[in-house]
């Protein structure tokens, strides 16, 4: 894949950020709730304020973190067949699994994510080529039917019956971390395994501006621990949780996700992160966060920026739309917010799926974007200029007024030069209205349908899966023990 070379800020722009962070840390600090975190940095030369739960980073301490952070790691699959590199070129797109809500195709409106839905939109995923890293129903605070404090596991398990892609799982407090690591560690073979070859990763979301709460640091800790990636993630809105200006923004969320890498590489060094943004504006028309705005795209290529900065693989946010319907709105900021990642160097991609501002997740809308993920693909790939592309000879071979139908030239290269979507409808009207004159979101809810039907993901090992049935009624006594 050829590097991208999308750029909204100058070399100088980077460093003035940097420099403007470095003294952020030290003499603004970042509110760190985890006493552990605390003692940690405390132990590594930062000043720290008790009572207020303050963290006083110097710089040099900035910079070991930076250079402790492993610049490239890898993924793995559940099966252990398919391994992803994650560095600071390769993209993966990690769709939207766990949503409170699901747009209902029929009805057109929302209602609350089942167990079930995490199964079928995890195997629409699963069947999906353009998607890799999976988010998951582990993720979900609430699962409609599912008993309250156990929907990590259950969303767990009914993710892996349905993929063999990598599966996202949740690290939001101690408990659940825990939790996770153990299923996970029985899927992956034992804990030493996992670390070998991890086959999951999660989310670590500094609280703008510039917190880090106990529980999220808590349960952090305990992945980077078995080796395993974590995305530290800031989601700062421009005007509310963050300064206006898209600089201040910038500036404010290097310094929450810097700050975040620092806990990691203290206490674990080597730990394997990304340096990721959910970062936007907040509409004051209507008051609320707009994912799918223009400006969310170029705070996520200022953030890839940032991140190649400092060598770090880098996770943004792309895909997303406010609108309610799958209609012309939802396409436009989908496809701006998708590409502006792509061609501006995000390395995975959170949110494809989306509608709502992330409020709820579309199976139609899943096969959408993986549409447009596709030509996102071959735009990086963009043009190879050599003798035989070129194709000289083959000019000559056809001369004027012939043509390339029947040439091997043409068969060669064929697919390899040209994108051909599913979805996209580019016949003539006849034979358009002859196949029942179907939107584009008609085509793809057909492709819903066609794909629960017919796809198949291969099973889990009886004896893995009886483990990990095993835990999770653990989790429910559990549970239910602490009302």
């Amino acid at each position: 894949m050829k590097k991208a070379t999308l750029k909204v800020l100058a070399d100088s722009d980077l460093e003035r950020i940097h420099q403007a962070t470095l003294r952020i840390l030290w003499k603004v600090g970042v509110v760190i709730k985890d006493s552990e975190a605390r003692s940690i940095l405390k132990r590594e030369g930062a000043k720290v304020d008790e009572e207020n739960m303050r963290v006083f980073i110097p710089p040099y301490i900035v910079e070991e973190a930076i250079r402790r952070a492993p610049k490239t790691f890898v993924l793995w699959s559940r099966d252990f067949k398919t391994k992803y590199i994650v560095d600071e070129e390769n993209l993966f797109y990690e769709p939207m699994i766990g949503r409170l809500f699901i747009h209902d195709f029929e009805t057109n409106s929302l209602r609350r994510t089942s167990l079930k839905d995490v199964e079928n939109l995890v195997k629409i995923a699963d069947a999906l080529p353009n998607y890799h890293l999976l988010h998951s129903g582990a993720i979900m605070p609430e699962i409609q039917g599912v008993q309250i404090g156990t929907s990590h596991a259950h969303g767990y398990l009914a993710s892996l019956r349905n993929s063999t892609k990598v599966i996202k799982t949740s690290s939001r407090e101690k408990s659940v971390a825990e939790d996770m690591v153990r299923m996970v560690s029985v899927v992956a073979g034992g804990l030493d395994k996992l670390k070998e070859k991890p086959i999951t990763f999660t989310t670590c979301n500094p609280v703008a501006p510039l917190q880090h709460d106990r529980e999220q640091t808590e349960g952090m800790r305990i992945f980077i621990k078995h080796g395993i990636p974590v995305d530290i993630t800031s989601e700062p809105q421009a005007g509310a949780t963050a300064p206006v200006t898209l600089a201040g923004l910038l500036t404010q969320q290097n310094a929450d996700i810097l700050s975040g890498i620092v806990i990691a590489e203290m206490d674990t060094p080597g730990a394997p992160v990304w340096y990721g943004t959910c970062g936007a504006i907040m509409d004051m028309k209507v008051g609320r966060i707009a994912l799918g705005s223009i400006e969310a795209g170029l705070i996520n290529v200022a953030s890839a920026q940032m991140a190649k900065f400092y060598g770090l693989p880098c996770r943004g946010t792309g895909a997303v739309t406010e609108s309610k319907l799958l209609d012309f709105q939802a396409g436009v900021e989908v496809t701006q917010t998708l590409y502006f990642c792509a061609l501006g160097g995000i390395n995975l991609m959170f949110y494809p799926g989306c509608t709502e501002g992330g409020l709820a997740v579309s199976l139609e809308r899943l096969v959408l974007d993986n549409e447009i993920a596709g030509m996102a693909y071959r735009a990086l790939s963009g043009v190879e200029v050599d003798e035989e592309t070129i194709a000289e000879e083959v000019i000559q071979t056809v001369g004027p007024s012939g043509h390339y139908l029947s040439q091997p030239h043409t068969m060669k290269y064929l697919r390899k030069e040209q994108y051909l979507p599913k979805l996209v409808s580019r016949e003539i009207r006849a034979k358009f209205e002859e196949a029942g004159s179907k939107s584009m979101v008609e085509r793809a809810h057909e492709e819903v349908e066609r794909i629960l039907s017919e796809h198949k993901v291969p099973p889990l090992d009886p004896k893995v899966e009886s483990e990990l049935l095993n835990i999770i009624q653990e989790v429910e006594r559990r549970t239910k023990q602490n009302g």
